[in-house]
């Protein structure tokens, strides 16, 4: 997917988070056709990112929350730095929020079907293409876009901490060691040298 096609899906998907926060907020029904309706969106667009409502009412809550990746990095040059500051962060996330991504997975796992693939989340792609912008140009696209997949499916988010705490048993300090070693594995890999 190209940088221009997935800024795009990243608009349309926020978009339509923002218009099921202000539909609940005015206490209205969250339904797929009210929020493309509220967003200025074509249905058929809308239920392509959320075709289960309680889906769309709960990631929109949990949306709410994050912080803008320019935020956490702030003035951080150093690459590897600004992965780790990504990193950690979405780990502690999940880790914060842990009850409602619970339910929200359950809701998702509910509306799944073999046909219909639910995609979900997308913040974490965006927040490492960031934070590795600074040597993107260094890189070819296909290994920018393989360490980018491989950043935000290794050592981050709700589904690590499920994997580290459920599977493996481990508490937050060495579940962090191991998402740290996890992350600088890939970076060793993947970066070009300096």
């Amino acid at each position: 997917m190209t940088n221009g096609r997935s800024a795009q899906k990243s608009r349309t998907r926020s978009a339509l988070l923002q218009a099921a926060r202000e539909l609940s907020a005015a206490g209205q029904e969250i339904t797929v056709q009210a929020v493309a309706r509220h967003a200025n969106i074509s249905k058929a667009t809308a239920y392509r990112y959320f075709s289960d409502p309680g889906v769309l009412a709960s990631e929109a809550t949990l949306d709410v929350a994050v912080t803008p990746t320019v935020l956490l990095l702030g003035d951080e040059t150093d690459v590897r730095r600004r992965v780790h500051i990504v990193s950690d962060y979405f780990r502690r996330f999940g880790r914060e929020h842990e009850p409602g991504f619970r339910k929200f997975l359950a809701r998702m796992m509910d509306a799944w079907a073999p046909d219909k693939p639910i995609r979900r989340g997308a913040r974490r792609i965006p927040a490492f293409e960031t934070a590795l912008e600074p040597v993107r140009a260094r890189m070819t696209e296909a290994d920018f876009r393989m360490l980018i997949l491989c950043l935000t499916t290794t050592g981050t988010g709700i589904e690590y901490h499920i994997a580290a705490r459920d599977v493996c048993g481990l508490e937050d300090d060495d579940a962090d060691r191991v998402g740290r070693a996890a992350v600088d594995a890939l970076l060793d890999r993947f970066l070009p040298a300096a």
